[in-house]
């Protein structure tokens, strides 16, 4: 028997961090805190099995960061796919 299955979502992230993140980008310190800055992210996938037991997967992601770093107000979009297999018992 074969079956296909779908999944997607949205939704909406934000933190509360005790201490600000800090690194440098190019050479200049930078920190990441909580103040403003938040992420988004969608995604969707599929399980298709190939037999009762074996399986392969396809998922797709979508993140949106905002401000991710303070001094540079800049944000960042991410898109990510995955393949898999798996095999259920």
């Amino acid at each position: 028997m074969q079956q296909c299955g779908a999944i997607q979502g949205v939704g909406y992230a934000a933190a509360n961090l005790d201490n600000p993140i800090t690194g440098t980008v190019n050479g200049q310190a930078v920190r990441i805190d909580d103040d403003e800055g938040f992420t988004l992210n969608a995604g969707a996938g599929a399980k298709y099995f190939i037999t009762d037991n074996f399986l392969v997967r396809l998922e797709a992601r979508y993140r949106y960061v905002d401000a991710v770093v303070d001094r540079f107000d800049d944000s960042l979009s991410t898109f990510e796919t995955t393949l898999g297999v798996g095999w259920q018992f």
